[in-house]
């Protein structure tokens, strides 16, 4: 039988990143599967190259072309609405096709999972909440024979459509078991040089809002020889960044002799890391060996300020102790991204501009996060949720939209000092109106209007596609330009678009009115639900552009009209 893993990767916007999608959750299960029994019975497709790069429709037949028996899909925040969408269209293409999902945002009573479940002939047939590696292979054998996965964190589909659970625990395993062997293929960097490594496994601390401990209650670390195999292979391979996945670095056993290892194998900093750690247990020492082993940058999460909000997120932590370990870190050279969020149970109006100053206080010696509050689904944040107060949208990212102490218009002002203060999110969008239109994505379909009907179907290539609208007369064929987006938006709902209207003249301003109202009315995107502040919905998946003529001499009034009308709607 033939297998398959896909994991469909973030859409950014942004076209000056790169992008990132490590699979290494694919490589963990791969790894798990080859070492058990029922490895023979499975060959392992490659997944498809075009993965991270095109449109639903093209992947899909990809995937169709590698007529898998089963395909296993890890599902994040990000990717979840499309995964479930893909596995659908297979399923109509390939009758027998089993579906595996895991990662981080599955769980039990998933709010997007939760239709499905109920219905026969669901997306998905296998459920695995938590790490997935000591149960794959059950699962495997189940699509082969069957014979039930009767494990605690597993469902599965019956013939019948019901849901069964499993009940019998599960082996928590070494983390040097579960990962690939140091010399594994899968152990190398992207095309960017990039490569992740994961030291441990789970995290001491047990933040109400956060899964980052992949369900673990417990932790396992690689031993600190063992890192430093890993780190130099990566190196010999060509990495030359290294994020380490852990939840909390420094809560590693045998951390001190973990820094020797980074310092041993990387002490010309060819390498940069990249750490998530907790400053309020860090001290002088080792902030200075982190700075010797090349460390470029330490996340450190505070999330608030006021006691009585640790405390229902159980985020204990001494203000006076994390100050130490950050200046600990500025003084041997390390800018740390220092995280807050708003939108937490308990939490009021000052706490919050008690956060902002708190920020403020370092100036640009910092990288400030000030970030909104998501009810990730297995979380006790969102399981408690009505008992806290807490109300937040119900598909991704689930941002909390009004809480116990603040409304949505509370948070929408919150939204606004914070970004009066350090920075709104990243803006993708340098310019909306131009002769030169600097973000506009690479892949690009060019349609001609010129009064004779619609323009010939569009067909998405890419995950990020513009579609570009020539004509004498675009004010004349808006209504052809609106059922064109439409067509687009319903054929591939999950990518990004960019629809570019390239005007021969100045056209009415209410082409672009008619045109963002088109797109306002059209099915929401997780990428606008991210961006968007409570109460006000922005649009960042499907913007509108202008691309004026070269050389043009044009009222400069109607441009700067147009380019405040579409930033004003528009991310």
């Amino acid at each position: 039988m033939k297998l398959l893993f896909i994991q469909l990767p973030r859409l950014d916007p942004d076209v000056a990143s790169p992008g990132e999608n490590n699979m290494a959750a694919a490589a963990c299960l791969r790894t798990a599967l080859a070492r058990s029994d029922e490895a023979s019975h499975w060959t392992v497709c490659e997944t498809p190259d075009v993965q991270d790069a095109a449109s639903d429709a093209r992947l899909l037949e990809r995937i169709v072309d590698a007529a898998p028996d089963a395909v296993a899909a890890t599902c994040y925040l990000w990717n979840v609405e499309r995964t479930l969408s893909l596995l659908r269209h297979l399923k109509r293409r390939l009758p027998g096709l089993r579906a595996v999902l895991g990662g981080p945002d599955i769980a039990r009573n998933h709010p997007v999972l939760a239709d499905a479940r109920r219905r026969r002939g669901g997306p998905w047939d296998v459920l695995v909440v938590g790490e997935g590696e000591t149960v794959f292979p059950a699962v495997l054998h189940h699509v082969r024979t069957g014979e039930p996965p009767d494990f605690s964190g597993v469902a599965w589909r019956l013939p019948d459509g019901a849901v069964q659970e499993g009940v019998q625990p599960r082996r928590l395993r070494p983390l040097v078991e579960l990962l690939p062997s140091p010399d594994d293929p899968a152990n190398r960097p992207d095309a960017a040089g990039m490569a992740y490594l994961e030291t441990s496994r789970g995290c001491p601390l047990r933040c109400a809002f956060c899964c980052y401990n992949m369900r673990r209650t417990s932790l396992s670390c690689l031993a600190p020889d063992e890192v430093r195999k890993r780190i130099r292979i990566l190196r010999e391979r060509g990495a030359r960044e290294i994020r380490l996945t852990d939840p909390t670095f420094n809560a590693h056993p045998h951390f001190d002799e973990v820094l020797d290892a980074l310092v041993c194998e990387n002490g010309d900093h060819a390498l940069a890391f990249f750490v998530e750690i907790r400053a309020d247990t860090l001290t002088d020492a080792q902030a200075a060996r982190l700075a010797e082993a090349g460390v470029a940058e330490a996340e450190v999460g505070i999330q608030s300020t006021d006691p009585r909000v640790l405390a229902l997120i159980h985020r204990p932590l001494r203000e006076d102790r994390v100050l130490r370990g950050i200046e600990a870190l500025l003084r041997h050279g390390i800018r740390p991204t220092l995280d807050f969020m708003y939108g937490l149970p308990g939490q009021d109006e000052g706490d919050v501009r008690r956060s902002l100053e708190w920020l403020a206080r370092f100036g640009d010696r910092i990288h400030p996060q000030f970030l909104p509050t998501l009810l990730l689904p297995g979380t006790e944040l969102r399981d408690r949720a009505a008992e806290l107060g807490l109300r937040a949208q119900r598909l991704p990212p689930y941002r909390v939209t009004a809480t116990d102490q603040l409304a949505s218009r509370q948070l929408a002002a919150i939204e606004s000092w914070a970004n009066d203060a350090l920075g709104a999110f990243d803006s993708p969008t340098r310019r909306f109106v131009g002769a030169r239109l600097p973000d506009l994505f690479a892949s690009r379909i060019a349609r001609r209007l010129d009064g004779g009907g619609d323009p010939p179907a569009v067909v998405a290539q890419a995950n990020r596609q513009a579609v570009v609208f020539s004509g004498a007369d675009l004010f004349e064929q808006r209504e052809a330009i609106a059922r064109t987006l439409r067509r687009c938006v319903r054929d591939e709902p999950h990518i990004l678009w960019q629809f570019v209207l390239a005007p021969e003249t100045e056209e009415p301003l209410d082409l672009l009115d008619d045109l963002v109202a088109e797109l306002r009315r059209l099915p929401g995107h997780w990428l606008d639900r991210l961006v968007s502040p409570p109460g006000r919905r922005r649009l960042a998946a499907r913007r509108l552009f202008v691309r004026l003529p070269r050389g043009a001499h044009g009222d400069p009034g109607w441009a700067e009209e147009a380019e405040a009308l579409l930033a004003e709607h528009f991310h």
